[in-house]
């Protein structure tokens, strides 16, 4: 029977969804087990979604954004264990974002070999599921009681990994060119330089991940607008004053304990 990519992502969305929900039914003792099931299965369920034309590199820029989010949900319903209300509210959420965001996927996957109307409403679709990812799993990060090294170093791998696919969207190339290693470490780097400032910040873990959020809006509009060659004074401008602004408003509203 042939399935098409539409019912395979469905199937797909339907799969987690259902399995994120089902989470805090697992023993204890093996949830850890059930989670790193669920991350690996959303990682070869959203292969095997789209898996048509697949080529090297794009097994890996194609999927950082579900697998992402599959971890960040299923660590946050571990980690504050909501109840049953909030956790369906939350899987809505999850299913509603993975199913666009696998469209999205599957757009740039076809837009790799021939040009297709949708490619500009997939780049807006993926634009935002990053700041939505970054934002759900740096949130949670800063709420795990880890040491700062270990904040910056997990931030600076994953800030690589969502600006490596975020870039790769703009031109589509067909191999991983040596200016977008770079800038995506780069990019990388600043983020978990301001993970390891944020760790001595007293700041509430959802500020802390607006705050990320907001470094990685910045950044990846700007490169992004770099890379089209259509970025101007003004643009820049805008996004740092959006970044300035939360930053602004994260500090007068910091407690200081002074």
């Amino acid at each position: 029977m042939f399935l098409t990519k539409r019912v395979k992502i469905s199937i797909t969305t339907t799969l987690l969804t259902i399995s994120l929900f089902t989470f805090p039914f697992v023993d204890d003792r093996l949830k850890i087990y059930f989670l790193s099931a669920l991350v690996l299965g959303s990682y070869l369920l959203s292969v095997w979604s789209i898996y048509q034309d697949l080529e090297g590199f794009e097994f890996i820029t194609l999927f950082v954004l579900p697998t992402l989010l599959t971890l960040s949900f299923g660590l946050f319903i571990n980690q504050y264990k909501p109840i049953t209300e909030v956790r369906l509210l939350l899987s809505i959420v999850y299913g509603t974002v993975l199913y666009t965001n696998l469209l999205a996927e599957n757009i740039f996957n076809v837009s790799a070999e021939r040009n297709i109307p949708l490619l500009r409403a997939a780049r807006t679709v993926g634009y935002l599921v990053t700041l939505f990812v970054a934002f759900s799993f740096f949130s949670l990060l800063f709420g795990l009681g880890f040491p700062w090294w270990f904040l910056s170093i997990i931030a600076f791998i994953v800030g690589s990994l969502l600006f490596s696919q975020a870039l790769w969207q703009i031109e589509l190339e067909e191999t991983f060119s040596r200016e977008l290693v770079i800038n995506s470490l780069a990019a990388g780097f600043l983020v978990g330089q301001l993970a390891a400032g944020l760790s001595f910040w007293p700041l509430d873990p959802p500020k802390i991940g607006l705050a990320m959020t907001a470094l990685v809006y910045v950044l990846l509009g700007i490169m992004q607008h770099m890379i089209k060659k259509d970025l101007t004074k003004r643009a820049a401008i805008e996004y740092i004053f959006v970044g300035f602004s939360v930053f602004f408003l994260l500090f007068v509203t910091t407690n200081w304990g002074i």
